[in-house]
């Protein structure tokens, strides 16, 4: 694949249980990306398959563009401001 820049390797020995992994650059900020993959390069346990049962990502929260909208004033704008 191109484009795919390597951003972080990290080797756990006999993992079990939830591991956080930041995703964050040398200043702190978070990594902007629009795909994350994640691969397993080795078995552990005699080799033994891997399981990852679940992977959860959180983002930053961001400013919503919904407050940036002007009021609604007119009659003709207040009549389609709600979805029925």
């Amino acid at each position: 694949m191109m484009g795919l820049n390597p951003g972080r390797q990290l080797e756990l020995v006999e993992p079990s249980g939830w591991i956080h992994v930041p995703l964050t650059d040398n200043h702190k900020k978070p990594t902007r990306t629009f795909m994350i993959q994640i691969a397993v390069l080795a078995n552990h346990q005699n080799g033994r398959d891997t399981h990852m049962r679940q992977i959860k990502i959180y983002t930053p929260v961001e400013e919503s563009s919904i407050g940036k909208f002007p009021r609604c004033t007119t009659i003709d704008f207040m009549m389609y401001r709600s979805i029925r």
